[in-house]
């Protein structure tokens, strides 16, 4: 039971960073308003969102070796509660203060996370720890799906932006409250000071793994440029209602469940690298009905096929990436979710940039761009694969 609880906890650790990263493109027009600026300057505010989870995860480094679990997430847990409550309470409506209330709340979201991580580790064997991190995705896409719908009904209420994201704090009260009553495994570290003094370092730094965390950075820029756009080109270019404009990002992440348990299915069967190749072409082809259409009605019936059928390049590309190096070390997966990280802080301020001088139809077009720009990385990748295998054999 202690163990189901864990993992539950864990999961939603996973859907508190989900409930704010997910919110930004139904928040950025009502924060303009509050703060009164221009809707790119209030998207350019999220990258101190997405650049506090990136700092938190350099802090989770440091501190989950030092430190027990349990104290460390009471800790964290209890800070974001505190934040969220002054956020909310306090009507301050300065840039900076807001600024700093973002990237503070990223932080902890960083930090939760990366302790929903170790918890699974610690938990499950390399045999069933795999279904447990796709259950995370899964549990990241419900919260991706709850929590902008539940924005989409208090903003049609008339409330403030904020108070979509005290909803994430009914999460993190659970579990902190589930810090003090459930038996955390201990922290220990292994003593492997002979064994790295024998060991040869493994080389991950060659050209196929830099081109493949290139394409994890556009991925993610790509995909939180859509979603923090999509809601305001339904408004401004295709002529809908705020209320259903902001339906889009539920109609992405609802979706995606249903996508990445199907690819898991699949991937028993099918390869990983032409299932990869397949769903970003089909990607490719989304994107461009997305950028075309001119029917609001036909746009979101697309973002559901979006949703379904590429939320699993994300992890498809994570997997490609970690068999470029031959027994490659832990720290190869740590630099391609890092590079992937950096993808997704940088999307608002450059999706914003980008908005700012040519109009909210570019970031659609962005979209198209980023996902021909993958593919091409990908396809490049998997050309110089082919190629490294070939002179091995003919050397052999």
């Amino acid at each position: 039971m202690n163990k189901v609880a864990l993992t539950l906890l864990a999961f939603m650790t996973y859907m508190v960073m989900a409930g704010l990263m997910t919110q930004i493109g139904v928040l950025i027009s009502p924060m303009s308003d509050y703060l009164g600026i221009s809707i790119t300057a209030s998207a350019s505010m999220f990258s101190l969102l997405t650049g506090g989870t990136f700092a938190g995860t350099f802090v989770a480094m440091l501190v989950y070796s030092r430190f027990p679990i349990q104290r460390i997430l009471q800790c964290n847990y209890l800070t974001f509660l505190v934040l969220l409550i002054l956020l909310v309470s306090l009507d301050i409506r300065l840039q900076w203060v807001v600024s700093v209330y973002l990237f503070m709340l990223g932080l902890c979201c960083g930090v939760g996370l990366a302790g929903g991580a170790v918890l699974i580790a610690k938990l499950y064997n390399e045999q069933k720890r795999a279904s447990a991190f796709l259950a995370t995705d899964c549990s990241f896409s419900l919260g991706g799906y709850i929590f902008p719908s539940l924005a989409i009904v208090l903003l049609a209420a008339n409330q403030l932006w904020m108070v979509s994201y005290a909803t994430v704090g009914v999460l993190a009260i659970l579990i902190l409250v589930a810090c003090f009553f459930l038996s955390f495994p201990e922290n220990s570290e292994v003593a492997e000071t002979g064994l790295v003094a024998t060991a040869k370092p493994t080389n991950i730094w060659t050209p196929r793994v830099f081109i493949i965390a290139l394409a994890l950075c556009c991925y993610l820029i790509t995909q939180t440029t859509f979603l923090t756009w999509a809601p305001n080109y339904l408004q401004q270019v295709l002529g809908v209602d705020a209320t259903q404009a902001a339906s889009a990002i539920g109609n992405y992440w609802g979706p995606s469940i249903f996508g990445l348990l199907t690819v898991t299915l699949l991937v028993i069967k099918v390869p990983t690298r032409p299932l990869l190749l397949s769903v970003m072409l089909i990607a490719i082809i989304l994107s461009i009905l997305l950028y075309t259409t001119q029917d609001p009605d036909w746009f979101l019936t697309i973002t559901l096929a979006l949703g379904f059928m590429t939320s699993c390049i994300f992890k498809l590309a994570i997997s490609v990436g970690s068999q470029q190096v031959h027994s490659a070390p832990p720290i190869l997966v740590t630099f391609l979710l890092s590079a992937a990280t950096i993808g997704s802080t940088a999307a608002p301020a450059l999706s914003a940039l980008v908005v700012s001088i040519f109009g909210v139809s570019s970031a659609m077009l962005m979209t198209v761009i980023g996902f021909v720009l993958v593919a091409m990385l990908v396809v490049i990748c998997l050309l110089m694969e082919k190629r490294a295998k070939s002179i091995k054999v003919i050397n052999t």
